[in-house]
C-alpha cells in the first residue's frame, strides 16, 4: 500500500513538473532568429554603389565611359542632347538626361553608362554616373515639358568639322567651323552633302541656346544656289485610303 502511494506521489510530481516546463516554454518569446521573415532578403548591392536611383532598370551591367567635356550639344528644348569629349568621342544622350546634372559644362568630367560604336567614336548614353558622397548612383533621364514655341528662320554656312549621330549610329547632324550645330532629317544624310571638310549651306529654323547655335535644317546644299529641300515627309500628300469614299475621286477632275 505504501509503495503504491509513493508511486502515485512520484507520478503526480512528474506531471506537475512537465506542465510547468510546458507553460514556461509556451510563454517564452521567440528569439529574433526563429521568427519567420516578413519579407524576402534583399540582394546586397555592390560596395560603394547606390541603387536608389531614378532608373527603372538596373543598368549596372552596361559599360562605363568617362572623359572631359569639350562642349555640350544644344537641343530644341533649350537643353543639351549630347556632348563632345576632349578625346573626340561623341556622347549621344536622351532628352532630359543632361538636365539631371547641373554641373555639366566644358572642362567638367562626364561619366555615363551606355553602349559604344568605336568605328564612329560614339557612345549612346542611358544614364549618368553621379557621385553621392562615397558612393555613386546611376541617374536616368526625366521627361521634359514640351515647349510649344515657333523658332525663327535661320541659316548657316561653313565647312563641316565633324558629323553627329543619333542613338542608332545614323548621321543626323554636323558641327561647322564656327561651332554652329546642324540637325538634319534622315533624307539629308542620303544627299552626299554631309562630308567632313566639305562646304555646306543650310536653311531652316534656329535656336540660340546656352550651348550654342542650333539650326534644324529644311534646305541643304554645298552653297545657297544649289541647296535643295530635305524632308522625311513625302513630297506628294497621301491620298484617301482604299475603300473610302474619296479613294477614286480626283481633285479638279470631272465627275
Amino acid at each position: 500500500m505504501r509503495s503504491r502511494m509513493l508511486t502515485a506521489s512520484l507520478t503526480g510530481l512528474a506531471t506537475i513538473m512537465f506542465l510547468s516546463a510546458s507553460g514556461i516554454a509556451a510563454s517564452a518569446p521567440r528569439s529574433p532568429a526563429s521568427r519567420p521573415s516578413a519579407s524576402p532578403t534583399p540582394v546586397s548591392a555592390s560596395p560603394g554603389r547606390d541603387t536608389d536611383g531614378t532608373c527603372v532598370f538596373d543598368l549596372s551591367s552596361l559599360p562605363r565611359f568617362s572623359g572631359r567635356i569639350a562642349r555640350l550639344l544644344p537641343g530644341t528644348q533649350g537643353d543639351a542632347t549630347g556632348a563632345l569629349l576632349a578625346d573626340g568621342t561623341e556622347v549621344e544622350m536622351p532628352p532630359g538626361l543632361a538636365a539631371q546634372d547641373h554641373d555639366l559644362r566644358p572642362g567638367a568630367a562626364l561619366a555615363v553608362r551606355g553602349l559604344a560604336a568605336p568605328s564612329l567614336h560614339l557612345v549612346r548614353a542611358f544614364a549618368l554616373i553621379m557621385s553621392r558622397g562615397r558612393s555613386t548612383q546611376d541617374v536616368c533621364a526625366s521627361p521634359l515639358p514640351e515647349l510649344v514655341t515657333s523658332a525663327p528662320p535661320a541659316s548657316a554656312e561653313g565647312r563641316i568639322v565633324r558629323l553627329l549621330h543619333d542613338g542608332d549610329g545614323a548621321v543626323n547632324g554636323a558641327v561647322l567651323g564656327d561651332g554652329t550645330v546642324l540637325r538634319v532629317p534622315a533624307a539629308a544624310s542620303r544627299t552626299g552633302f554631309l562630308q567632313n571638310g566639305a562646304p555646306v549651306y543650310a536653311d531652316g529654323y534656329g535656336y540660340n541656346t546656352a550651348y550654342g547655335k542650333l539650326v534644324v535644317v529644311t534646305r541643304l546644299g554645298p552653297n545657297r544656289l544649289q541647296a535643295i529641300h530635305v524632308s522625311d515627309q513625302p513630297l506628294i500628300p497621301r491620298g484617301a485610303p482604299p475603300g473610302s469614299a474619296g479613294y477614286d475621286r480626283i481633285e479638279g477632275g470631272g465627275e
